[in-house]
């Protein structure tokens, strides 16, 4: 037996009987739900004035859904909350870059079409809050989300759709809720026509913003 989940049990039964002994009305599984583990307790059919006699322990390796910390405050809340959910507006010409598939192109390699400026002007227009590089090799796209969970649903989505299209972008999460991401064609240093199909896609993900950003975003715009 592990020692650690060995002495955490011995403090969790400790407790428990504590809180039959002061005839506790508070069933003790539903203390220990915060701490991550679902404990059942069940009741005493003796005539004992103790309102539970612990018979069992049951430690269940699963976290409790109802229940996830973040900076000290219950985020299920936050999380189920739509307020600040939204998708991008689409440019002009997204829908005919969202309809086609990385896969169909073919595999990124050193014959991929390197993307001519002129054509990397016009794709631009169908994803208009990525931004092109100084250098036009890469085009990114930044934004805070509400909090950490918001932010890594998002990268979830990212790395299912990048799967799903064999076209993978580069990705940066930075005080904790600051997403950034790059997209670029590594075989050829440039930009190919799956950046944009990727963008376009990824542009559809409905993401979960800080307000203060969205404030901030709509204000710049």
């Amino acid at each position: 037996t592990n020692p650690a989940r060995g002495m955490l049990r011995g403090v969790l039964v400790a407790q428990l009987l504590q809180a039959a002994t002061t005839q506790s009305r508070v069933r003790p599984s539903a203390c220990f739900r915060r701490a991550g583990f679902v404990i059942a307790s069940f009741p005493s059919r003796s005539r004992s004035p103790s309102p539970f006699r612990v018979s069992s322990v049951r430690f269940v390796s699963q976290p409790n859904p109802a229940v996830f910390p973040a900076c000290g405050r219950n985020s299920t809340a936050r999380a189920s909350s739509t307020e600040h959910e939204m998708s991008l507006p689409k440019g002009e010409g997204a829908d005919a870059l969202v309809a086609q598939s990385c896969a169909d192109l073919g595999a990124c390699s050193r014959e991929t079409p390197l993307l001519t400026p002129t054509q990397i002007t016009t794709n631009m227009r169908a994803v208009p809050v990525w931004v092109l590089s100084a250098d036009g090799k890469s085009i990114s796209r930044n934004f805070t989300a509400k909090n950490w969970q918001c932010a890594f649903a998002f990268l979830n989505h990212l790395s299912e759709i990048a799967e799903h299209e064999g076209h993978h972008p580069d990705m940066h999460l930075t005080n904790y809720r600051d997403v950034r991401v790059v997209v670029t064609t590594h075989a050829i240093c440039g930009l190919s026509l799956h950046d944009f199909v990727l963008a376009a896609k990824l542009d559809k993900v409905d993401v979960t913003y800080s307000p203060k950003w969205l404030r901030e975003h709509a204000a710049a715009e």
